[in-house]
This record gives structure tokens, C-alpha cells and sequence, in this order.
């Protein structure tokens, strides 16, 4: 059952991220524009994805 739960927060977080790439603009603590802040922006999107993707990589107890 949580395997499930993780893998849909899994999916919702890389969807963010696929959001925040298309539109180049993602949310922290504040709207944070890929033009304006590029380095936080990318560091920012980098961490949804890793998130994303450790959520397919939980142990079933």
C-alpha cells in the first residue's frame, strides 16, 4: 500500500518538474524565474527530480 502512495508522489513531483522546465519558472520559498536566477532555478528542479525518482526506490515492508 505505501509503495503505491510513493509512487504517485513520485510521479506528481516529476510532473512539477516537467511543469517548472516547460514554463521556466518554479516555486521555493518564492516564484523563482529561470532568467532572472538561473542557478537556483536549475539546483531547485534538480532537487524535485531526485525526489521524484528516490520515491520509485522505497523498500515494501
Amino acid at each position: 500500500m505505501m509503495k503505491i502512495f510513493w509512487r504517485i508522489i513520485g510521479v506528481g513531483l516529476l510532473l512539477w518538474a516537467a511543469w517548472d522546465i516547460y514554463f521556466g519558472y518554479t516555486f521555493l520559498y518564492d516564484v523563482i524565474y529561470k532568467e532572472v536566477e538561473p542557478t537556483l532555478y536549475w539546483v531547485t528542479v534538480a532537487a524535485w527530480i531526485i525526489l521524484g525518482l528516490s520515491c520509485f526506490y522505497t523498500k515494501d515492508e
